[in-house]
């Protein structure tokens, strides 16, 4: 099927709150002229590429739905590699992992830790006052909450540096700002530019944790960071700068270095 005709199931389903699997097995099924005034109006803001994920209100990440918006970036497949990483680093599910997610987003990549990692606790900070909110109700749907501290912060400005962490984790704005104009509209008219804008060359968050995470991170503890392509020398530099030494790294689905791990 193409992007478009499964852009238009989805919809499609959507506007009749269907599975794709019902849509599929009643062809015959009419629509009311409610549900086709609904269901076009979908699909003329999906032709003036509104993302399907903002239409329908949320986006799958690693096998479960969490909730979107314009105020966070949409979950994607590379993202999943970081989980992945995670997993292959600490294959003990019973394991009591301490978590910090720096730029928490949707809370897709810490909320699904901490339900693999069902004795793990975590904390997830952003600077974005709506993404917080958008975060709080994932965790809320993922039943997560009670596990999970979210804080509006600046990076690791408003955490304890008493507070230490097993696992540091996040997917910060690594997109050069001159190159945000050239992103597809879904991408930059749609999404939050805080969390595309990594500076002039798309590396100011990577020096920022780097010159900060040796005072949270435990002693035996990693930092797992998704990167842009062509970035992993010129972040394993600036960690190198700040006496982190990588451990690992894994491709994404296109064979490009998406995660770096360091300790």
């Amino acid at each position: 099927m193409s992007n478009a005709g499964l852009d238009s199931l989805i919809l499609l389903a959507h506007a009749l709150s269907f599975s794709k699997e019902q849509i599929i097995f009643n062809p015959e099924r009419q629509l009311t002229e409610g549900e086709e005034r609904k269901f076009f109006d979908l699909i003329n803001r999906r032709a003036a590429r509104e993302p399907v994920s903002h239409l329908i209100g949320k986006r799958e990440f690693f096998g479960e739905d969490f909730l979107v918006s314009r105020d966070v970036l949409d979950p994607r497949p590379d993202s999943e590699i970081l989980i992945e990483s995670v997993l292959k680093k600490f294959p003990d599910r019973e394991k009591k992992l301490k978590i910090l997610e720096l730029g928490v987003g949707s809370g897709c990549l810490i909320i699904t830790l901490l339900k693999t990692y069902r004795d793990a606790v975590g904390t997830a900070v952003d600077i974005s006052e709506t993404a917080l909110v958008v975060a709080q109700k994932n965790s809320e749907k993922h039943q997560t909450n009670s596990r999970l501290k979210i804080l509006k912060s600046d990076l690791f400005s408003a955490l304890n540096h008493e507070e230490k962490f097993d696992l540091i984790i996040s997917n910060p704005p690594y997109i050069p700002a001159a190159d945000i104009e050239e992103l597809e509209p879904e991408v930059r008219i749609h999404e939050p530019r805080t969390a595309l804008d990594g500076g002039k060359d798309g590396l100011d968050f990577y020096r920022r944790i780097a010159a900060e995470a040796k005072n949270f991170l435990a002693e035996s503890g990693a930092i797992f960071l998704e990167i842009g392509f062509g970035q992993s020398k010129s972040v394993t530099e600036i960690f190198a700068q700040n006496d982190f030494q990588l451990t690992s790294s894994a491709l994404d689905l296109s064979g490009v270095i998406r995660v770096l791990e360091f300790k």
